[in-house]
């Protein structure tokens, strides 16, 4: 029986040796708060249409960066095993959520907005949705679903494009 504990011990010890060390994947980064957009002229509380527009448009260029970096470092859909793609792919999903999700949190200085403000929501919340399943399947490492994710997140971060600069 000593001799079965010992043989089951030293293969746990062997077992546990084998392979890589396991690595950490980063928690889910809190966003900062963006700063309020600027009030418009002689309208005090009303929120400047001109800041508006221009906040979403240039979240959704940022948005088109940040992929584009990503893209750029790791150019296609296989799933390196460099140890900094994981938390690189962590950081780029936590900065395009939290991006989409400041773009979510303004809201339109009149109704007139009201149309444009509901199609944008509607591709920030998929861009969100999408990017939470990137990050998991990396998190997972599982492949197929990271592929699934890659296959369709530059026509995610293109439909937030479309959409801010689709007010004229």
């Amino acid at each position: 029986m000593k001799f079965a504990f010992a043989l089951l011990a030293a293969f746990g010890i062997v077992g546990a040796s084998c392979g890589s060390p396991p690595s950490t994947f980063p928690e889910v980064a809190e966003c900062a708060q963006p700063a309020p957009l600027p009030t418009a002229r002689g309208v005090p509380g009303t929120v400047s249409t001109q800041s508006y527009v221009n906040r979403l448009r240039n979240g959704a260029d940022t948005l088109a960066k940040l992929r584009a970096d990503l893209r750029l470092k790791y150019a296609d859909d296989t799933f390196y095993r460099r140890e900094s793609f994981r938390p690189d792919f962590a950081t780029y999903a936590d900065q395009t959520i939290c991006g989409a999700q400041a773009m979510l949190d303004l809201s339109a200085p009149d109704t007139r907005f009201a149309e444009f403000e509901s199609k944008l929501d509607v591709t920030l919340n998929d861009l969100i949705e999408h990017t939470r399943a990137g990050r998991e399947a990396v998190r997972a490492r599982n492949v197929s679903d990271y592929r699934k994710w890659y296959r369709e997140s530059d026509a995610k971060v293109s439909a937030v494009r479309d959409a801010a600069y689709a007010q004229r």
